[in-house]
């Protein structure tokens, strides 16, 4: 008897579905098909459980709003896993960002170091001549800004960055870093650079930052579905009258999917290793709120 129903302390959304999904499918067996015959396939209904044209009112009606519930609850969970994988994924590129700014900013200080070593040699009459370097200088690093460009906001970095790369490709350029050594300066400074275009979406799509999408307290749905199992039990329990013919099988047939969850959760209860009792006032809640 449920007349005076207390659910499983252990209850989760997880058992709510899928009880929900277990009465749909005996809800469906139990109803008779448009063409008024069961498929040969379909499985043999318990014996003193008759078809219905459909099921009655007051079984009906807690059963769609138990339905309702499940799956608000059920679509609640299913978008706060895409918001959890968002945020995850989110993080992931921030931290990236923030890493191939690092990296960039330092292989542009090497090779302004580099490029300044190079300027500031004398002339030996060997080519290029410093004059060269101090030229390339003056295009990359001019006064009074010089290095400043690496503290801008991305995109001001972003523009900066790619007018001297260019500047970095011509003949006379390569020939100062070329003639100075500065071939692994520039190796790693165009490594820098691709990955910072790429973090930041300049020259690859980057992951869209999502500002507080996705609520993460579920305790509305979660409450709204155990309140509607309750009711859905109360009401298939009371329609248990041994004076109408077939209703006590029927209310059996319905009730079986929790009777068998209440069972399992027992089990599981006396397999568990023996704790210190604790006080519980409600079931477990995860992290954001829905079990």
């Amino acid at each position: 008897m449920f007349s005076t129903l207390v659910l499983p302390p252990e209850l989760v959304a997880d058992d709510v579905i899928a009880v929900r999904d277990q009465v749909s499918a005996r809800i469906a067996a139990v109803l008779r098909p448009k063409s008024g015959k069961r498929r040969e396939g379909d499985a043999p209904l318990p014996r003193g459980v008759e078809l219905l044209a459909a099921l009655p009112p007051h079984i009906d009606r807690p059963w769609k709003r138990f339905d309702a519930a499940t799956t608000e609850l059920q679509g609640f969970r299913s978008m706060r896993a895409s918001a959890q994988a968002d945020r995850r994924h989110a993080a992931a590129s921030e931290a990236e960002r923030s890493a191939a700014n690092i990296d960039s900013d330092d292989r542009w200080r090497a090779f302004e170091q580099w490029n300044a070593g190079a300027a500031g040699l004398s002339d030996d009459g060997e080519a290029p001549a410093p004059s060269e370097a101090r030229w390339l200088y003056a295009q990359l690093f001019p006064a009074p800004d010089g290095l400043r460009f690496i503290t801008r906001r991305p995109r001001v970095q972003w523009t900066a960055m790619v007018q001297r790369m260019k500047t970095l490709e011509e003949q006379r350029a390569q020939a100062v870093i070329e003639g100075f050594g500065g071939t692994r300066h520039h190796r790693q400074l165009v490594a820098a650079h691709a990955r910072f275009g790429d973090a930041y979406g300049f020259t690859a799509v980057a992951a869209a930052k999502e500002g507080g999408r996705g609520q993460t307290d579920g305790r509305p749905q979660w409450s709204a579905a155990r309140d509607a199992l309750r009711s859905l039990i109360q009401k298939i329990e009371s329609h248990a009258d041994p004076e109408i013919p077939g209703s006590e099988a029927l209310a059996a047939f319905l009730l079986a999917p929790y009777v068998e969850m209440v069972d399992d959760l027992a089990r599981s209860r006396r397999r568990a290793p023996a704790r210190k009792a604790e006080a519980v006032s409600a079931p477990p809640v995860e992290a954001g709120g829905t079990p």
